[in-house]
């Protein structure tokens, strides 16, 4: 893959995008194919700012035709090269940060103990060598306002949290009528996603506060052979047999993210080095967190002990 031709389409991105550029952008992807395409959208995909290939070919991209074209390609090299691997994409609000129900916590943009590693084990699947790391992406249905504010802002914390490269899919104002509204949003940013990356299964990662629930069922039962497994995040002590129920669905209600790399290991989707660093990674953020209560601290540790003792029995 030429760089040239990555900075180029950073350029094309950048304010208004005409009719010629729509064209030029049209000419790179359909002169681009197999592995060196997956590799092309992953660099366009690994921007510090708003500007991702999801942006590009809904938004940038005005002229319908030009985006059929371009889709028609991407789905055809897809199919020609078949499963390359799978695509992380993770809420934010109480799956990567304590921000509105999770109270084991202190709520901020401390991230909660895990959860990055969790998401970088999934990403690098059960192999030693995938194809691409680092190119995370986070689903919420905040919109995006004021050129990607709110993008830029997640952006910023991410970073800040150790996520040194990601792509965040903004909703609208709309969106946040209701759970429903909010489910509809991120399906929505979901499908688009996977247009853009149909050589890539995905596996959501969400929390069970704020709609994610209906978003992963939803995706397991619309591509259950593209989504192999969705993780929710326990945030509202979920009884056990909605969490049966849902696992027998293939949506995987977890207390900790030691849990879920258990789980995720089980399913073949995370190798036994990443269980290993997101369980040593874990416990050493856990004792890095600044407690509210030494029973917020004692409650939340012996969940750890027991996703811990889950392993290695």
């Amino acid at each position: 893959m030429s760089a040239d031709l990555v900075t180029e389409v950073h350029e094309l991105q950048e304010g208004w995008t005409s009719a010629a550029d729509e064209r030029r952008l049209a000419e790179i992807f359909l002169g681009v194919h197999g592995v060196e395409l997956t590799e092309l959208k992953n660099a366009i995909n690994r921007r510090d700012d708003h500007h991702d290939l999801e942006e590009l070919l809904f938004d940038d991209v005005d002229d319908d035709e030009i985006r059929a074209r371009v889709l028609a390609h991407l789905a055809a090299e897809a199919q020609a090269l078949g499963r390359v691997g799978v695509k992380v994409l993770s809420d934010i609000d109480d799956t990567v940060f304590p921000m509105i129900h999770e109270t084991r916590y202190p709520r901020g943009h401390t991230p909660v103990p895990g959860v990055l590693a969790f998401l970088q084990a999934l990403d690098d699947g059960p192999v030693d060598n995938p194809l691409s790391r680092g190119d995370l992406t986070f689903v919420t249905a905040r919109p995006e306002l004021a050129m990607g504010l709110v993008e830029g802002s997640t952006k910023d914390a991410l970073r800040t949290a150790g996520v040194v490269s990601s792509s965040v899919l903004a909703g609208e104002v709309l969106g946040l009528r209701s759970k429903d509204a909010m489910a509809d949003v991120k399906l929505a940013n979901v499908e688009r996603y996977r247009q853009a990356f149909p050589e890539y299964g995905v596996v959501f990662v969400g929390d069970t506060g704020q709609g994610d629930v209906l978003v992963g069922t939803r995706m397991r039962e619309a591509y259950p052979q593209d989504c192999p497994a969705v993780f929710v995040h326990d945030v509202v002590a979920t009884a056990q047999p909605e969490r049966d129920r849902l696992a027998a669905l293939g949506v995987h209600v977890v207390d900790t993210y030691v849990g879920a790399a258990g789980v995720a290991r089980g399913l073949g989707l995370v190798s036994d080095a990443g269980v290993a660093e997101v369980t040593e990674q874990a416990l050493a953020e856990l004792d890095e967190v600044a407690w509210e209560s030494a029973e917020q601290e004692r409650d939340t540790r012996a969940l750890f002990e027991r996703d811990v003792g889950g392993l290695l029995g």
